[in-house]
């Protein structure tokens, strides 16, 4: 069994190994790209997560094969990595992240670069939202790419959205509870009076589930 000594000491001789690590790879930005290109899944996982913890802006240049062919913990950590990174070559990754299939990466995605307010991949999030992507998704995830709907198109999504939450004349569609909830996140993302009306009118609605929905966006999307 390890002594606190023991234990004290490896702790040391690791974060130096890890600020030596850290040091190669910003002189030699090239050989982090040769590890991400290697056919050895832990190099190209530690190489993630150093190119995130650095920050290096060359890294994403070795990093879209993984989005394509690595498992879920790799490709998780490369999300993570552009997140960290930020730059337009991270960005454009990202938004075909939107995409991927793996539910932890799309959602990642999804909330980084609404929160970033990038409209590249508005077009990607507005399709989920309209179409049938996320018909078999999960409430988090519907949420998520609702609420990067309402964040990115702004008053303009109000129409749609008020005619999932809101449906007009008995012969109306009517959305199903969860997607109706997602609709109200979805306008407490849009600080324009419209979408605060449209909520309000929603705030008896008989599903328990759209009515905390609609509570919540209303505190979010204020006077």
């Amino acid at each position: 069994m390890a002594t606190p000594a023991l234990t004290s000491q490896y702790a040391r001789v690791k974060e130096l190994v890890h600020k030596a690590a850290e040091r190669l790879a910003q002189a030699h930005a090239g050989e982090v790209l040769k590890a991400l290109a290697s056919d050895d899944s832990a190099s190209q996982l530690e190489m993630v997560r150093l190119a995130a913890r650095l920050k290096l802006p060359g890294a994403p240049e070795g990093m879209g094969k993984l989005l394509e062919t690595g498992d879920r913990e790799l490709k998780v950590a490369v999300v993570e990595a552009l997140t960290a990174i930020g730059s337009p070559a991270a960005m454009r990754l990202l938004e075909t992240a939107v995409e991927d299939g793996e539910r932890d990466v799309r959602i990642a995605a999804v909330k980084f670069l609404a929160a970033r307010g990038y409209r590249n991949a508005f077009a990607r999030i507005e399709g989920a939202v309209t179409g049938n992507k996320l018909k078999g998704s999960d409430l988090t995830e519907k949420m998520t790419f609702f609420e990067a709907y309402g964040t990115l198109a702004g008053a303009a999504a109000v129409p749609l959205l008020e005619k999932m939450l809101i449906p007009k004349g008995m012969l109306s569609r009517k959305e199903d509870p969860e997607t109706r909830a997602c609709a109200a996140m979805a306008l407490g993302k849009i600080r324009h009076p419209d979408a605060r009306a449209v909520l309000e009118r929603a705030a008896q609605d008989k599903e328990a589930l759209v009515r905390n929905a609609v509570s919540r966006a209303l505190r979010e999307v204020g006077g």
